[in-house]
């Protein structure tokens, strides 16, 4: 019972820190008038009586959902449960799914061909281009999703889905400016390792401070070990899930925390050239020059650098809480994955951020498309709020479900894979708080993806020790500003 309670401990402390440092607006009152489908038809007139009376959509009309589904490290089994239960209860519903770990190789030409009755009914926005979501709504391709937020969710009277979701995943969810997709499931980001080798090396697992954590490395190094590895095919994992969060710390440490989040998501300074960015930066840099990182990461993707700490060669990864399903049948007998993140001062009482996806699992609809299909797509995402498909998500895709009330049940918390518990534990021994990287518009210029084309490469650059960040940050900062420029709202 007490570990019990400590597991139950770990989600609700994860939750509240999703839920913002504004406090949780989502429990207020919920109305008692009915809150069904808004589209519904009134059959109580007798003009058409053959309908499903909660969402009051016809039984008769039959409809092909075309999804395309990207089948990640997450897998799909929670996907086909979500489906079976959908089409057993409305069966005139069927589903043509394109399931794949490379959806964006198939969206892309789809988009640029322009033919609507090709394209997806639904799908999760998996692109290679940066800015392509941005780019789809502010063309009106996508189909606005609004109104569920005040859609009660199916089986549960007085409960609408806004007032199971965190602040900051709704936000994000309306970051275009329209709600374009709403948040089914997360992730959290940082080091992975095995807790076993740890044990058996006497290393830390746990550092509170910069100091600990780099004499950890040194140590690692020291016993012939490479101390972080991550996929230089795919950079974004070092500084995404890692790097990334030490400016928010600094931050966080000298008391400008407020301000400099309100800029980075609302582009109202500098972005890459901040003290605190420049900071994290300069510390890849020295870690390129120690070493720290594997010769050759630059020709690694994100499954072989996890493999090298499944082999022992390496003892950290950066990279998602999904790494235990994605990894799970190369995984050896004995093997445990840890957690960590960077602690970027000294004081072992600061506030280490870690990074969260709060609204990484979604699903947009194609604006052109009928009414009745975009209907019945709208239904088909209310319904993977379900209870058991959330416990599906956590226990088959290892990843964090959207539910704010998904740790209310003990039973629903056992279900959590190893990654996850293994965060929640390290959330319990230091003052960790969550953070997203969501922006309050997107930055679709030529010059914004020229800017990230700079920081993509310098990032193996920095990592294997060869490059100073400094003169690339200045020049990707002028990119982005002008960018900022084109691209910000008009009043």
């Amino acid at each position: 019972m007490r570990k019990l309670t400590g597991i139950f401990l770990s989600v609700f402390m994860v939750v509240i820190l999703l839920a913002g440092c504004a406090g949780n607006k989502n429990n207020e009152p919920v109305s008692t008038e009915s809150n069904v489908n808004p589209n519904a038809s009134d059959s109580s007139s007798g003009s058409e009586t053959n309908v499903y009376p909660e969402i009051g959509l016809s039984k008769d009309e039959k409809v092909t959902l075309k999804m395309g589904f990207w089948e990640a490290g997450s897998g799909r089994i929670w996907m086909d449960l979500a489906v079976k239960k959908f089409t057993e209860k409305y069966p005139n519903v069927k589903f043509d799914i394109t399931s794949t770990p490379t959806l964006s190789t198939i969206l892309e030409p789809k988009i640029a061909a322009g033919d609507d009755n090709d394209m997806f009914d639904l799908f999760v926005p998996n692109f290679s281009a940066v800015g392509q979501l941005e780019r789809l709504a502010d063309i009106g391709k996508l189909e606005p999703q609004d109104e569920l937020w005040d859609r009660e969710l199916p089986g549960e009277t007085g409960k609408t889905l806004r007032s199971v979701i965190s602040d900051d995943a709704y936000d994000s969810a309306l970051s275009l400016g329209f709600t374009a997709r709403v948040p089914i499931a997360g992730y959290t980001a940082g080091l992975f390792y095995d807790q076993k080798l740890f044990d058996e090396k006497g290393w830390n697992k746990s550092p509170s401070t910069w100091d600990e954590f780099v004499a950890l490395l040194d140590q690692i190094k020291a016993d012939g070990i490479i101390p972080i590895t991550f996929p230089g095919v795919y950079a974004g994992y070092l500084t995404d899930y890692v790097f990334n969060t030490i400016q928010f710390s600094l931050a966080k440490a000298n008391g400008s925390f407020d301000s400099y989040i309100q800029n980075f998501r609302s582009f109202t300074g500098a972005q890459l050239v901040t003290t605190e960015n420049k900071d994290a930066w300069n510390r890849l840099y020295e870690f390129g020059k120690k070493d720290y990182f594997p010769a050759g990461v630059a020709a690694l993707n994100h499954t072989q650098s996890q493999m090298q700490v499944l082999q022992h060669k390496a003892a950290l990864v950066s990279t998602g809480d999904w790494v235990g399903n994605e990894m799970k049948e190369s995984t050896p007998e004995g093997f445990t994955w840890g957690f960590m993140a960077i602690p970027a001062t000294n004081d072992a009482d600061q506030t280490i951020f870690v990074n969260s996806g709060v609204g990484d699992t979604a699903f947009v609809i194609w604006k052109n498309k009928p009414d009745l299909n975009k209907q019945w797509a709208k239904e088909f995402i209310l319904s993977l709020y379900d209870f058991e498909i959330q416990e599906s998500i956590a226990s088959e895709a290892g990843a964090y479900p959207s539910r704010l009330d998904y740790g209310d049940d003990a039973a629903r918390i056992a279900k959590l894979q190893p990654t996850q518990a293994a965060v929640m534990e390290y959330a319990t021994k230091h003052n960790v708080q969550y953070i997203s990287y969501r922006r309050e518009f997107g930055l679709t210029s030529p010059e914004s993806g020229q800017a990230d084309k700079l920081l993509s490469e310098l990032i193996t650059a920095a990592a294997t020790g060869k490059k100073d960040p400094s003169s690339v940050l200045e020049e990707a900062e002028k990119l982005k500003q002008i960018a900022i420029e084109k691209d910000r709202p008009k009043k």
